[in-house]
């Protein structure tokens, strides 16, 4: 092999193995468990500061906007999780009491969840009157 030959062979396993090292470190870092509110408060200290998506219904009356800062809470079949929103988006039009919410962010140590992301629904708007009453 010569000298030319082997330079550009060591070139391209550079860029290979410098691919393959981006491609695995992203997805690990773009990965998040997505779970009910009632999945994960059985399991949380496994969840404990993972990236999550999260999905309940935003509990009547929680929503505490002061300063800039939104809190609430979400729940599921009686499990609810408090929430603290830190992300700069604003806050989807369709949240509000009762809304189908997805919250992204991680559950720390004091006990709530720490969100950077927001996405809701209006469950009167997709589902039957029967649902709505219910919640």
């Amino acid at each position: 092999m010569n000298n030319r030959s082997m330079k550009f062979g060591i070139g391209i396993s550079i860029v290979l193995v410098t691919c393959t090292w981006l491609a695995v470190s992203g997805f690990d870092d773009a990965m998040s468990y997505y779970l009910w509110a009632d999945e994960l408060m059985p399991q949380v200290e496994k969840y404990q500061d993972e990236q999550l998506r999260v999905a309940g219904f935003v509990v009547p009356g929680s929503i505490v906007n002061e300063n800039g800062k939104l809190e609430f809470a979400i729940e599921r079949n009686g499990t609810t999780i408090p929430v603290k929103y830190i992300g700069t988006n604003p806050v989807p039009d369709t949240f509000k009491d009762r809304a189908n919410a997805v919250v992204e962010g991680t559950y720390n140590s004091a006990g709530y969840l720490e969100a950077h992301a927001i996405q809701a629904k209006c469950a009167s708007k997709y589902e039957s009157d029967e649902y709505s009453s219910a919640m």
